[in-house]
C-alpha cells in the first residue's frame, strides 16, 4: 500500500521559555523561577541533541514551574501589599 499523504516537515522544536523563566525569577518568586530556568536549559540541551521527546517533556515542565513562579509571586506580593496597607504604610 502506498502512502498518499504528503510527507510533513520535521516537527518544530518545543519552546524553551528561558527568557520568561529569567523574568519570573527576577520579578516574581526566585526559588520556583530557578527551577523553571533549569528545565528551560534542559529543553535547550535536548533540542541540541535532537531528542525532541525529551525536549517536549522538559518544555512542559518548565512552563508549569514558570506559571507556578508567577502565581506564587503574585500572591505573595498581593499579601504584602494588603498587610502593609492595613498597617498604615500608605497613609498620608
Amino acid at each position: 500500500m502506498t502512502d498518499l499523504q504528503p510527507q510533513t516537515e520535521a516537527a518544530a522544536p518545543p519552546r524553551s521559555f528561558i527568557w520568561w523563566s529569567i523574568a519570573a525569577t527576577a520579578l516574581c518568586f526566585a526559588p520556583l523561577g530557578i527551577v523553571a530556568i533549569w528545565f528551560s536549559f534542559r529543553t535547550l540541551r535536548a533540542i541540541d541533541h535532537d531528542d525532541l521527546a525529551k525536549a517536549k517533556r522538559s518544555s512542559r515542565v518548565a512552563r508549569r514551574w514558570l506559571i507556578a513562579a508567577v502565581v506564587v509571586g503574585f500572591i505573595i506580593n498581593l499579601t504584602l501589599l494588603v498587610i502593609f496597607g492595613l498597617m498604615g504604610a500608605f497613609s498620608t
